[in-house]
């Protein structure tokens, strides 16, 4: 039995283990080390080539609609489609439609996790630190389980995002913690031929530095010795970039220029700089916007200002918009230093610039803020709508499960109900043959008994015949009186037996008479047949046959007759065979039975009835 139930439980727990674990392996099972590119994305990426992003975006819609692109690689192009062309809310808001996706498809996975990392990039641009750090960490949860060199680059990105959005919110410790993932994994990424990984991973550092030196923390040049590590080892790649080399080699030059002057080593600094200002990098007008942050910290007033005339070009070139950030981020700066080189009309215009677009910039913020939240509403419907159907899905699940659960309950219970079932018919068949071969082994000793004592009258009888030397004593004495019928008997003869002697006679006497038949047979029975006290009965009984009673040898007497009684009728009522073997009542008969062989009258007749 306990085998059985424990093969049932193994297989339930079988079965609730895979339905549990069934969405993990949809998610991620299979998941491609790397991007497949179809015949969609082919068609796709050459419009995106082309540099008419609305023509990307057009063909993207097309090819979605003949079913070419899946939804997820759809609204990633989609979203970068609207970051080329400046609109920030529309990207924002693809990007969240391929993230709300609990369970992306596995051929799907590394479009979704890009997806996902441009949003958390996207999200911390724009400051919002609360939904880019929960995005961040949930992308991180999908991938920790997937075996994949493509991680690394993902999760160095995510990492350094993470860690951003946490400096930002001045919880420093965890920052750290971030950025030493980040550098985990830069330490991972596996370089190609194109060098880009390694490009990226510098790229990752410096970004990494840049914020420390932002926060004027003096761990910034630990990362600037980690990526001038890098770069140094870039530039030992057989085919470098070179102009990406020179470029990268001179910001290293300019972030050891701003730590060597928040160290106060100024003279360092300014080699440092010097070096930078002289690169290729240093001298376009992005470099030189770029080195502006160390001249004001060095209090080169006039350099930065000069510099920063070629500021409304530079915003202009790059395709920035006078919002918030780029006035925090160039315009003030701008206006300091213009105010403290001395140039009071300069910083006078720089101020009047800031108040024309400054109100603009509120309402551009306002109105991003506005699109975002309806961004985040649609979102939240959609992810309201999928959590809803998921939760169907669920219950669903639940019930097939509940369902299986019950109907193997319901086999392994039936299984086991049969095979308990054929156990017992064996058994019963066993313990039939057992009775029967036992009360046909009662009935040849009874007549080989029976042979015995009439040899031995007849013996006995020739003997006094031909004048033996027997005297008439002997003929008269106990044992010859046993050996002749209990009819004959009288009192005077059965109280000289022994009590073996006189059990056999009464055994005889109730066996031949079958007084055993009688329902009410007892011991006031032999009283009237042969005049003996109930006390020399009992002695009989009790001394003479191994201590049996009486009543138990009459049941026993009764109980093999309607053994008898059924293999000769098979056909024949319990009630009738009770009645016939002299038991009061049926109930009575099937205890006694049940007692004896192990199993009722109606069992023995239908196992008997079965063969």
């Amino acid at each position: 039995m306990y085998r059985y139930i424990a093969s049932i439980v193994a297989v339930v727990a079988f079965v609730v283990l895979t339905a549990c674990s069934g969405k993990r392996s949809d998610a991620q099972g299979n998941v491609p080390t790397k991007m497949v590119r179809t015949h969609g994305d082919s068609i796709a990426l050459a419009a995106r080539f082309t540099g008419d992003f609305q023509h990307f975006l057009d063909v993207t819609d097309s090819l979605a609609a003949i079913g070419e692109l899946s939804p997820i690689r759809a609204d990633g192009y989609r979203g970068v489609a609207y970051f080329q062309m400046g609109q920030m809310d529309k990207c924002i808001e693809y990007f969240r439609r391929v993230v709300a996706i609990e369970n992306p498809p596995a051929e799907d996975f590394w479009e979704y996790i890009h997806a996902g990392t441009n949003l958390v990039i996207m999200l911390t641009t724009n400051r919002d630190y609360d939904n880019a750090m929960r995005t961040a960490l949930r992308l991180i949860d999908k991938l920790k389980d997937v075996d994949s060199p493509r991680c690394a680059g993902e999760l160095q990105t995510l990492y350094l995002s993470l860690g951003d959005t946490q400096m930002m919110l001045e919880r420093h410790s965890e920052a750290a913690q971030s950025y030493a993932e980040a550098y985990k994994w830069v330490l991972q990424t596996r370089n190609d031929s194109t060098n880009r990984p390694l490009a990226a991973s510098i790229e990752t550092l410096e970004n990494i530095a840049v914020t420390h030196l932002n926060h004027h923390m003096d761990e910034a040049g630990v990362w600037v010795d980690r990526m001038d590590s890098l770069v140094t080892l870039y530039e030992q790649q057989p085919k470098p970039i070179e102009k990406e080399v020179k470029a990268l080699r001179a910001l290293v030059n300019l972030h050891r220029a701003q730590v060597c002057q928040m160290r106060g080593q100024e003279s360092e600094a300014a080699s440092y700089y010097a070096d930078y200002a002289k690169s290729d990098y240093g001298q376009r007008l992005e470099g030189r916007i770029d080195g502006c942050e160390y001249l004001m910290s060095a209090r080169r007033y006039s350099e930065a200002a000069d510099i920063y005339t070629d500021l409304d070009r530079f915003i202009k070139e790059w395709g920035y918009d006078y919002d918030l950030e780029t006035i925090g981020h160039n315009l003030l700066p701008k206006f300091r230093a213009n105010y403290l080189s001395g140039r009071k009309d300069s910083a006078l215009r720089v101020a009047m610039q800031i108040a024309e677009v400054y109100d603009t910039a509120l309402v551009r913020q306002k109105r991003s803020e506005s699109a975002e939240l309806a961004t985040i509403y649609d979102t939240q419907g959609k992810e309201r709508q999928i959590a809803e159907q998921r939760a169907g899905k669920r219950l669903f699940t639940a019930i097939s499960i509940a369902s299986g659960i019950l109907a193997l309950l319901i086999f392994g219970f039936a299984v086991y109900v049969f095979r308990q079932w054929r156990s017992t018919k064996k058994k019963n068949r066993v313990l039939v043959d057992q009775i029967n071969e036992v009360l046909e082994y009662k009935k040849k000793y009874k007549e080989l008994r029976n042979k015995v004592e009439c040899r031995t009258e007849n013996v006995e009888y020739a003997t006094a015949s031909e004048g033996s030397t027997a005297s008439s004593a002997e003929a008269n004495s106990p044992l010859s009186t046993l050996n002749s019928k209990p009819a004959g008997l009288s009192i005077s003869d059965m109280t000289e037996l022994t009590d073996e002697q006189l059990f056999l006679c009464l055994r005889d006497l109730i066996e031949n008479e079958q007084l055993f038949l009688q329902p009410d047979f007892g011991r006031q029975t032999l009283i009237e047949h042969t005049g003996l006290s109930k006390e020399r009965i009992g002695a009989a009984f009790a001394q003479g046959s191994d201590s049996v009673s009486l009543p138990a040898y009459v049941r026993e007497l009764r109980l093999d007759f309607a053994v008898r009684m059924m293999n000769d009728q098979p056909d024949i009522a319990v009630e009738l065979v009770s009645q016939a073997s002299g038991f009061t009542n049926a109930d009575t008969f099937t205890r006694n039975f049940r007692a004896k062989y192990g199993m009722t009258p109606t069992t023995y007749k239908q196992t008997l009835n079965n063969d």
